[in-house]
């Protein structure tokens, strides 16, 4: 993460110098134009001030003016030069404190070294004064012939300018570069803190075992308030959901393991022994005689224990065949004869317990499944009669609400453990301890049935319990 940072940072250090080197060359080059432009019409100036002066010299006299008699129009560090042919025959040279004096003949011959056409302008160098702009014109005169005007404007100033500007940018561009690398590294840290957490608690993830037993909950980023809503604290928000996520899918499937390792151990126990008791009443009386009535007797103990094995069976098959299509009837339903049924037939499975309906006076009808229906409210109340005790009182109530009718099974049995609402509905899960009355066997199938009727048919099933008794819920649309 740190070389992310420094290449970051880097990066964007040099894109902007980069930026700040091409606009401050762009404005050099702009600079220097318009210096140059303003020296070129300086120059044009002089120059024709000079032929002017030449011109009229020549008309009038037929010779050239004096060297201390002209009034042409140079500039300080400029000169003027005028040939008769190669020849030399007038010149002067204007000094930056405003004297002047005859170009000498090493000046003179720099300037005859590069000669050019009349009419073109150029950049020379004079070796003791640097580089000047260069003009000529052609003068003609019908007595002497023609004669050449130099006249030049030293570009000392300008260069001077652009030098100062140079260094005066490159010390602001390596300033702003170095600024913007500060508070750049500072920023993007500030960024990137968020995911040096996220890599942290990935790292710490990584290397713990998930593989089997209850995972023990992990370590989370933390948000900085500052960057709320940035692309970081996405990040860590997804990782931390994510987490959670795979967090609570482990914990569930260590809890289906376990539950299904303690279904197969009492579905062992309570397969075992009607098993055993089968066998050995099948090899006992394959092998010698049997009095009719015990033999009638025997029967029927192992006929009740193949029942009691079938129910299992075909619990473990309806929550099979729920996993593989959990469609089920649409069909209007009758749920007031469906409740007075199942009271009707549970008072005889649980004579010990008093039941009690309350139904509103219109019959209540709704779209479901007729044998879903009877199966979940069949489960509900045969759950409060295997883990209530005797003397229990258990009302089946059916309620309007918003949009809904509520059928509710109640009892003020002793309560659920708290720990135990979250999976109670889960597969194999009972919810019992060491002092809850369990009035017969059971292998924790019931509410997952409901539960996955209850899924199936669009459905909403709930549970509320303390210590003054149990509320089941199914909430049924209208």
């Amino acid at each position: 993460m740190r070389s992310t940072r420094g290449r970051l940072v880097v990066a964007v250090s040099s894109l902007l110098l980069a930026a700040l080197v091409i606009l401050g060359a762009t404005s050099i080059v702009i600079l220097r134009q318009n210096l140059v432009n303003q020296v070129e019409s300086t120059l044009y100036l002089s120059n024709e001030s000079a032929q002017n002066q030449v011109s009229s010299s020549l008309e009038q006299n037929d010779a050239l003016p004096r060297f201390d008699d002209f009034s042409i129009v140079i500039p300080p560090d400029g000169f003027f030069l005028v040939l008769e042919g190669r020849d030399p025959r007038l010149s002067a040279f204007f000094t930056r404190d405003y004297s002047y004096r005859p170009l000498s003949s090493t000046e003179i011959e720099e300037l005859r070294a590069q000669p050019f056409a009349p009419g073109d302008t150029r950049t020379m160098t004079l070796q003791d004064y640097g580089n000047y702009l260069v003009t000529a014109s052609l003068v003609d005169s019908p007595q002497s012939g023609s004669y050449t005007v130099v006249t030049g404007i030293g570009l000392t100033d300008t260069d001077a300018v652009i030098m100062s500007y140079i260094i005066w940018i490159t010390a602001v561009g390596l300033g702003v570069a170095a600024l913007a690398a500060t508070f750049g590294y500072r920023l993007i840290t500030r960024e990137l803190d968020p995911l040096e957490h996220v890599t942290q608690v990935a790292q710490q993830v990584a290397a713990t075992p998930l593989s089997s037993g209850e995972v023990e909950q992990q370590g989370r980023v933390p948000r900085d308030p500052r960057l709320r809503g940035s692309e970081a604290d996405r990040v860590a928000i997804a990782l931390n959901g994510l987490l959670e996520h795979v967090e609570s899918s482990l914990n569930a499937r260590h809890r289906a393991e376990e539950s299904m390792r303690r279904f197969i151990a009492e579905a062992s126990h309570e397969l075992r022994n009607p098993l055993a008791s089968i066998r050995g009443y099948a090899d006992f009386y394959s092998q010698s005689p049997a009095d009719p009535e015990e033999l009638a007797n025997v029967l029927g103990r192992v006929g009740s224990e193949a029942k009691r094995m079938s129910t299992l069976v075909d619990d473990l098959l309806l929550l099979a065949r729920l996993d593989a299509d959990p469609r089920v009837r649409k069909e209007e339903v009758d749920l007031s004869q469906v409740v007075l049924e199942t009271v009707s037939d549970v008072r005889f499975a649980f004579p010990e317990h008093v039941w009690q309906i309350a139904l509103p006076d219109d019959a209540v009808n709704v779209i479901g499944d007729e044998d879903a229906i009877r199966q979940m409210l069949l489960n509900l109340v045969a759950n409060a009669g295997h883990h209530t005790p005797t003397g229990t009182r258990v009302r089946i109530s059916i309620e309007r609400h918003d949009g809904e009718f509520l059928l509710a099974v109640d009892d003020n049995g002793p309560g659920i453990p708290a720990a135990a609402i979250p999976t109670l509905f889960d597969r194999f899960t009972q919810a019992g301890d060491e002092t809850s009355v369990t009035r017969n066997s059971t292998v924790g199938l019931g509410l997952a049935i409901v539960k996955a009727l209850a899924t199936a048919s669009g459905y909403d099933v709930s549970v509320r319990s303390d210590e003054r008794g149990t509320r089941f819920m199914v909430g049924i649309p209208r």
